[in-house]
């Protein structure tokens, strides 16, 4: 699919872009999407270890020109069902995933730009480190009148990016906690449509999990339908969603009900409110936010340092 990228007063003379600048958005472009698919098929955009070859052929996007009008890259990209090998599209069943088959890498970049932009953004398909792609981009941009402006021929609306736009973007991150380790104790349950993705049945509720680099279906496979003990890490979303990546399953002992607890997404003032309140501390957060600094005599700025 052909698609557009205009920047709209640009600092360079029409029909020409810096060299630098383009690596720049061609690295932006890329991980985002990256990002973007990886949320689609695991729940989470970070990932370790090597990427499939078959990935990386997905993840192209060719520069087949640059027009005049201000400057105008013409960029193409491959539909998934054309570039996505079988073993991955048995997923695509799930509801976040039923139209990735007709997405390409170019408007999996539109799209989280938009869920974090827009107030009807999904932001279940956000986290932060996509978040953080997100926010790099901003060094595309080369003077605060520029417009950046990405559209496919008129079949998908266009995305308009101004440099205000990461101010929302970086609103949205800082209400996201970073991922944690964590311990869960449940039943695992199989999904029928995914070797990658599992849910865990605890005392609170479900659990979204999926296997890391590590482990494969046959470690867990022996466990379906019996209640484990469950280690790994919590990424949370947007919109207060968590996942856990599975890097350890062992057999549920006495005493591990105590973790049959799902994840609780803390923004940083609430994890500092919890955690002062185990220690018996006063919230002193609570008292110097929206007024620190620039309000406070230095005897009362002193006097808050000895209470924190």
């Amino acid at each position: 699919m052909n698609y557009e990228l205009k920047i709209e007063h640009a600092i360079e003379e029409n029909g020409t872009i810096d060299l630098q600048r383009l690596v720049t958005i061609a690295t932006g472009i890329r991980n985002i999407a990256e990002g973007a698919l990886q949320m689609r098929l695991r729940g989470v955009s970070l990932t370790k270890g090597r990427k499939k070859v078959s990935l990386s052929e997905a993840l192209r996007v060719s520069l087949t020109g640059i027009k005049d009008g201000s400057t105008i890259l013409q960029l193409n990209a491959e539909q998934f069902s054309k570039t996505l090998e079988p073993w991955q599209t048995d997923i695509f069943r799930q509801e976040a995933q039923q139209n990735l088959p007709d997405h390409t890498p170019v408007s999996l970049f539109i799209e989280a730009f938009r869920d974090a932009t827009l107030e009807n953004g999904n932001q279940d398909l956000l986290d932060k480190s996509l978040l953080k792609e997100l926010k790099q981009f901003k060094k595309a941009f080369q003077s605060d009148n520029e417009v950046f402006v990405i559209s496919n021929e008129g079949t998908i609306p266009a995305l308009e990016l101004k440099k205000p736009d990461f101010k929302k973007i970086q609103e949205l991150d800082e209400e996201i906690p970073d991922s944690e380790p964590i311990l869960i104790n449940g039943i695992v349950e199989e999904l029928k449509y995914s070797k990658l993705k599992v849910k865990i049945k605890t005392s609170e509720g479900i659990v979204d999990g999926f296997l890391s680099d590590d482990l494969t279906s046959d470690d867990i496979a022996q466990y379906w339908g019996k209640e484990v003990t469950i280690g790994g890490t919590a990424h949370f979303k947007g919109g207060g969603r968590s996942v856990i990546e599975i890097s350890r399953i062992f057999e549920a002992s006495e005493g591990d009900q105590y973790f049959s607890r799902k994840p609780k997404a803390e923004t940083v003032e609430q994890q500092i409110n919890r955690q002062l309140k185990e220690k018996g501390f006063k919230n002193t957060l609570a008292d110097i936010v929206g007024k620190w600094p620039g309000e406070e005599t230095d005897e009362e700025f002193e006097e808050l340092l000895k209470n924190l």
